[in-house]
């Protein structure tokens, strides 16, 4: 078949954002065989050839258009806003909401504002004020509850990033299915198709661990009090209560959104799957029990898929237990071998020299026993991995162990102030560690998922190709079941039931052979459907 290619007027594609004032021609123009006319302003590229044929030139005027956008913020953040991104695998429910939503919320409970605290309370007093909808106290409410106009002075950025949550706890707390309603909704509006968010869950067994328990606990304890939990009469009911929470979770959000309507909303369609936040700072026992039941809930219910240890790593009581709490993971990861689906994800290396205390040593060794004694699969953040001892082997090792970094650029700038060619994303794609983007607290950061895109375009100097591979990993790496669609990611290489065909393309309607084995995984299903907005998006745009 000949590959052909000409140029139409679509007025659509301009209402994407996405238009441009003038051709750009340099190595992503289309092959002078691709048989496309001249581009024209304001016109898509309606290809006659091969699935695949289209595909690259329909990607090298995607690429083309993003890098005449690099220039024009404004359309930059149109492009990307409209880019199909994967998944947000490092999403923290509780600060996933803006402000100005919680205020609403607050407003609609009837609470209050602690004049000088700004944190939210049910009891209303002298010393607080009704929630506002507009003017300067409303203003000094939005800037307490997230790092909006945040200038780093008496307060460094770290430590006004996790003072907020406190303030509007409160509110956060009363309203879970609002709030994973509104981090799909965000989703959904920005071509996202999964998410899997972190909060607090486990904490009835982790209660019943704590009550077992007495005195400091070891590594050489966590057998004793392993089967002390399990053999308590307490802990079926325990459980059973825990999993009734990830489950009454994973239902009610449908009802906020309105899923059963006759025209459910975009955000329906968002997959959303749970991770067990189990904090880092609390007592060890309690801990224990939150993970034990992390793994029993997974063999339960679909619906929590990992556990991550959250809180600031640099805390104290965090840095004093982080081996202990790595000895857990690993005595679990025995325990739960070939019983229990969990994966395991953690925050490692959120930390820098500025926040140690005086003498640590956390930044030469936590991405490394995370790895290698807490079975990660996948770390959250890893900036410090330059300081880590060996980083060269470390990360040669993340590479061959197949461990995803999530990247969460703009909570790396605002809390460690590590930004530009000081953040470690370069070299973690040097060494081809697999990493996605993330929103981490998309609402306190007062970013978006497409706001890292952008950030990732800016301030790392991706292009577009490598956002796109980033998109596409963020699936391969998703607590998801079932087998992948690729044998390589990097390459865009499909198994070779969906390879594609004279007739099918990556995204089209698969063939009896893909399709059956598109049946049979949810992972691959959603990676191909990644696929197929990747074609409309990109075939719709301008010709560059």
């Amino acid at each position: 078949m000949v590959f052909t290619a000409r140029v139409v007027v679509l007025a659509t594609a301009l209402a994407m954002g996405c238009g441009h004032t003038s051709p750009v021609a340099g190595d992503d123009a289309p092959p002078s065989d691709a048989g496309a006319d001249a581009p024209v302003d304001g016109a898509v590229i309606v290809c006659t050839g091969m699935p695949t044929e289209c595909a690259t030139l329909w990607e090298q005027n995607a690429s083309a258009t993003f890098d005449a956008a690099l220039t024009q913020p404004a359309v930059l953040a149109a492009f990307l806003h409209g880019v199909p991104k994967g998944g947000d695998l490092h999403n923290h429910l509780s600060g996933a909401v803006y402000a100005e939503t919680f205020l609403e919320w607050a407003k609609a409970d009837g609470d209050c504002i602690n004049s000088s605290t700004f944190s939210a309370v049910t009891t209303c007093s002298s010393a607080t004020q009704p929630v506002p909808t507009s003017g300067s106290f409303y203003d000094q409410i939005v800037r307490a509850w997230s790092m909006k106009d945040f200038v780093a002075g008496a307060q460094t950025g770290h430590d006004h990033f996790f003072s907020v949550f406190g303030k509007f706890g409160l509110v956060a707390g009363g309203h879970r299915d609002d709030t994973i309603a509104d981090v799909l909704t965000r989703a959904a509006d920005e071509n996202q198709l999964y998410v899997e968010t972190m909060f607090n869950l486990g904490k009835n067994v982790g209660t019943l661990s704590g009550q077992l328990s007495s005195g400091t606990l070891t590594p050489a304890d966590l057998p004793a009090l392993y089967d002390s939990l399990l053999a308590s009469q307490s802990f079926a009911s325990a459980l059973t209560n825990d999993v009734n929470v990830v489950n009454d979770a994973s239902t009610r959000y449908k009802t906020t959104l309105g899923c059963d309507d006759l025209s459910p909303p975009a955000a329906c369609e968002v997959t959303v799957r749970f991770v067990a936040q189990v904090s880092r700072t609390g007592a060890s026992d309690v801990v224990f029990g939150q993970l034990v039941s992390a793994f029993e809930m997974a063999s339960r219910t679909p619906q929590i898929v990992g556990a991550n240890l959250s809180s600031p790593e640099d805390d104290s009581s965090a840095l004093a237990n982080y081996d202990l709490h790595m000895a857990m993971l690993d005595f679990l990861h025995t325990k739960y071998a070939g019983t229990s689906p969990l994966h395991i994800t953690l925050h490692a290396g959120e930390v820098v020299p500025k926040f140690l205390p005086p003498g640590s040593t956390a930044n030469t060794f936590h991405i490394r026993r995370a790895v290698e004694i807490g079975h990660a699969e996948r770390i959250g953040h890893g900036v410090d991995i330059m300081s880590e001892t060996d980083p060269e082997g470390l990360m040669i090792e993340m590479h061959d162990r197949n461990v995803l970094v999530e990247v969460c650029l703009s909570s790396n700038d605002q809390i460690l102030e590590v930004r530009g060619a000081a953040h470690p994303l370069a070299a973690y794609l040097q060494h081809g560690v697999p990493v996605a983007l993330a929103t981490d607290d998309q609402g306190v950061s007062r970013s978006s998922m497409a706001g890292e895109y952008v950030k990732a375009a800016l301030d790392q100097h991706l292009d577009y190709r490598q956002l796109k591979t980033i998109s596409r990993t963020s699936l391969e790496h998703a607590f998801l079941p079932g087998a992948s669609l690729w044998t390589s990611v990097a390459q865009a290489q499909p198994v070779t039931d969906c390879v594609a065909t004279a007739t099918m393309g990556l995204g089209d309607p698969p063939d009896p052979a893909c399709q059956q084995f598109l049946a049979a995984s949810e992972r691959a299903r959603m990676q191909w459907e990644l696929e197929r907005r990747f074609r409309a998006f990109e075939s719709a745009l301008p010709a560059n």
